[in-house]
């Protein structure tokens, strides 16, 4: 694996604590309302990654990898018993 710059790093880091946050307003919501959220999300994300300058194939690969990370921690949370998930 390639070693990140430390501006990188930074910015990995910043997008991991963002999709953690969102993760957990997300799985408190209820099913029916998440598909909206994640829209907003995801603009949101898209327009992050537009003021750093990041276009095309990158851009795109970037925000569906973001948005993929965030429903899988989502579908984590509840799996783990957060917001109501899991089984005990």
């Amino acid at each position: 694996m390639t070693e990140l710059t430390p501006d990188q790093q930074r910015n990995l880091d910043a997008t991991v604590a963002a999709v953690q946050r969102v993760a957990m307003h997300i799985v408190t919501l209820p099913k029916k309302q998440r598909a909206e959220q994640y829209a907003a999300v995801r603009r949101t994300f898209e327009e992050s990654i537009q003021k750093f300058g990041v276009e095309g194939e990158t851009a795109h690969k970037s925000l569906d990898g973001t948005m993929d990370m965030l429903r899988a921690l989502v579908s984590e949370i509840e799996a783990g018993g957060g917001a109501g998930g899991g089984r005990a």
